[in-house]
């Protein structure tokens, strides 16, 4: 979709049914690793009824298709039928039944094999999660000694509604088996049954398999071959492993960084947001948190397509029944509110002032005094004094874990406390968008409803069904992207003065299975009903079609097929990326005219630096961290001052220093630091300020050893 509003048809070939097409993304490469197709890219994956050999059964190989020349390039045949393809810059993954098979992207030669997959009745017979390094998928059985910390936290949210959502869901279980057991009584099926369904339920009264647990694969350290997780195998390459649901998973997705992982369930009740905190020694070692759950409705639905947002405050879910769900979320966890989500640019967790104020910590200990469920330190109600922060300076551990997001490490306990979140808009596609004509601008929609200018030249419109909507299910996908309908809007204004209002979400494009993709405006604002707006008030959202654009083709129209131009728009797109990533790794791009004088671009991502060139780099660097005015930093309540005497005459002059009640009994204190008087020039030390010595660079001439006689003392509370 150009800036100018205008769909322009870039690649199309009818090969009769396609189960998948993927384009694949250039991969990464370095000076041990290169690409072996360069000169083919881009490419795309295709997995079509009738393969290139012809003689497999259907939907049983991946073949490779270059868009630059037109030619197939490689083709991977399977036993069994193909379900979906996945890729990264790193690896081609093959989902087949039960299994996963991943490639390598340079060379397309396997990599690694899965076979312990949880079967899913739902649209997704097999759901994985492919991020830019991690891949995910529903694990059949539950591994005690491979279990992460953490992990699904459905019971322990006592709140009403929690109750409420927890009691209705029991209800609607009950009566959906009473269906199911009448059904089988008559010897009737259900009408919205497949035969895999039937199959999938009778082998689950057979086999020991855990519906609803997940396992993340490193696919750069995981070995190759079989991964396998069992008792008697290690954790190579395992990150985590945990249950996410009681049912089998349906559908998951990691967010754009990779390190937050939604799931769904069969029932599509709750969808689960978990945040994966990793350990480099094993996966027993990691941390799962589950930040939120975001609750749809109480009826069943099957999830088809999750997507986030490119700063991760939204995730969008869509079921079969075409509706799609927008949720707020924050990638560190917690309330969305006006705060978080009405600024275009993603906020820290605390504003500045509650950061240096420490209003938090007096806040919990006040909720811990009155014995409020979500203390996070056990003992600190019981504080003698009536400060609310004298309890804070008992011991070290104490204050280590005194907020969520401690100081310490963030993988122990105490876990962040579970949002439940609703969704602040359920859109709805049209079935039918206008008549199909061979026009490629959008239509524009008038004041928020569906009211579509009627095109010149009209044709009836052909009734489409595609192969997946059939019994009312209705196949949508979404994804977040920067507006594409202003021009077509405001042809006659300047596009500066319109950019200067800036969105704080991006537009949402949905596009449907008969072909109509609409560009959705998203406007979040503060609760209409609240009686202040505050950082803290809470969010509704006004959304409305913005434009749409007409994308299915008629048999009548010309495909559009390589070989292709240079100045193709995806030829041109390819490689600029793989410019790029030739400099990036530190190589001489391809055709580019002998080496590159301007080596500083690339030269400073390489490893091979002299001292030198650090240091004198080092020195030109200037950094701004607050811009003014604030309050000062040593002006918060956790710092403290002490005077430093040398030893023999030790004295501390600040009573409440948590050094000494830490590291020994108060009546007898501990020196805090012994100076040796030999190398310490008293006069010195009164009257000029103690200087820190410059952080050791790797280049750096001067070996660490010789500094001696001056310490630096940091307080240990700070």
């Amino acid at each position: 979709l150009q800036i100018s509003g205008e769909a322009q048809e870039l690649f199309s070939i009818r090969h009769g049914p396609v189960r998948a097409a993927r384009i694949l993304p250039a991969p990464q490469i370095s000076a041990q690793k290169c690409d072996n197709f360069s000169e083919k890219r881009p490419l795309l994956g295709v997995c079509k009824s009738i393969g290139s050999s012809g003689t497999s059964p259907p939907y049983c190989c991946v073949d490779l298709y270059s868009l630059r020349t037109g030619e197939m390039v490689k083709s991977i045949q399977f036993k069994t039928p193909i379900y979906d393809l996945h890729c990264n810059k790193r690896i081609l993954v093959v989902v087949l039944q039960e299994k996963i098979a991943a490639f390598d992207s340079c060379t397309f030669t396997k990599k690694f094999f899965v076979t312990s997959c949880y079967p899913c009745p739902g649209p997704n017979m097999n759901p994985i999660a492919l991020g830019s390094r991690w891949l995910a998928y529903a694990e059949n059985k539950l591994i005690r000694c491979h279990q992460s910390r953490g992990g699904a936290c459905g019971d322990n949210i006592q709140s009403y509604t929690a109750t409420v959502i927890s009691a209705a869901k029991t209800i609607k279980t009950g009566l959906t088996m009473v269906g199911k057991v009448v059904t089988q009584l008559t010897g009737t099926l259900p009408s919205g049954a497949t035969e895999e369904e039937i199959l999938a339920h009778s082998n689950l009264r057979r086999s020991p398999l855990v519906p609803g647990i997940v396992t993340i694969i490193d696919t750069e350290t995981v070995a190759e071959g079989q991964v396998l997780v069992s008792e008697d195998s290690d954790s190579d390459g395992i990150v985590a492993h945990f249950p996410a649901h009681e049912k089998p998973i349906c559908c998951m997705a990691f967010n754009p960084s990779g390190m937050l992982l939604v799931t769904t369930d069969t029932l599509g009740h709750d969808f689960h947001v978990f945040q994966i905190l990793t350990h480099p020694w094993s996966s027993s070692q990691s941390a799962v948190h589950h930040l939120y759950t975001l609750h749809r409705g109480e009826t069943e639905a099957k999830v088809q397509d999750i997507s986030f947002s490119h700063d991760c405050r939204w995730v969008v879910v869509s079921t079969l029944r075409g509706t799609s769900h927008v949720f707020p979320i924050n990638p560190y966890g917690g309330q969305p509110c006006v705060r978080t989500h009405m600024s275009p640019r993603v906020v820290n967790r605390m504003s500045r002032f509650q950061k240096s104020a420490g209003l938090e910590e007096i806040e919990q200990e006040l909720t811990s005094k009155q014995g409020g469920r979500c203390s996070p330190v056990p003992g600190l109600s019981s504080s003698p004094s009536g400060s609310p922060l004298h309890g804070k300076l008992n011991s070290q551990d104490t204050y280590n874990n005194f907020t969520n997001n401690n100081p310490g490490n963030p993988r122990l306990l105490p876990l962040p406390s579970l949002t439940v979140v609703l969704p602040l808009a359920q859109i709805k596609q049209p079935m039918t968008l206008g008549t199909i004509t061979k026009r490629t601008g959008p239509y524009l929609f008038g004041a928020g409803c569906f009211s579509i200018k009627a095109p010149c030249k009209s044709k009836p419109a052909p009734q489409i069904s595609p192969s997946k909507s059939v019994g009312g299910e209705f196949c949508v996908a979404a994804v977040f992207g920067s507006s594409r309908s202003w021009f077509a809007n405001n042809s006659g204004l300047k596009r500066e003065k319109d950019q200067s209002k800036q969105f704080v979400v991006e537009s949402l494009y949905i596009i449907s299975c008969y072909g109509s993709l609409v560009e959705h405006v998203l406007e979040p604002r503060p609760l209409s009903t609240a009686p202040k707006i505050s950082d803290d008030t809470p969010l509704e959202m006004l959304t409305c079609p913005r434009a749409s654009w007409t994308l299915v083709r008629t048999p009548q129209w010309n495909e559009l097929q390589p070989p292709f131009n240079a100045n193709h728009p995806l030829l041109l797109a390819a490689d600029a990326v793989q410019y790029y990533q030739y400099l990036l790794a530190g190589l001489v791009p391809p055709g580019s005219p002998g080496p590159i004088t301007r080596h500083e671009s690339y030269d400073s991502l390489a490893s091979d630096h002299s001292g030198q060139e650090d240091e004198e780099w080092l020195s030109q660097v200037e950094i701004v961290t607050h811009t003014g005015p604030h309050r000062r930093l040593w002006m918060g309540p956790q710092f403290q001052f002490k005077t430093i005497h040398p030893s023999g005459q030790t004295t501390v002059i600040s009573s409440s220093s948590s050094v000494l009640q830490s590291h020994g009994p108060s009546d007898t204190p501990q020196p805090l630091l012994d100076f040796d008087t030999d190398d310490l020039d008293l006069n010195s030390l009164r009257i000029q300020p103690v200087r820190s010595e410059p952080v050791s660079m790797p280049g750096s001439p001067r070996p660490v050893s010789d500094r001696r006689g001056v310490s630096t003392v940091i307080d240990a509370t700070s």
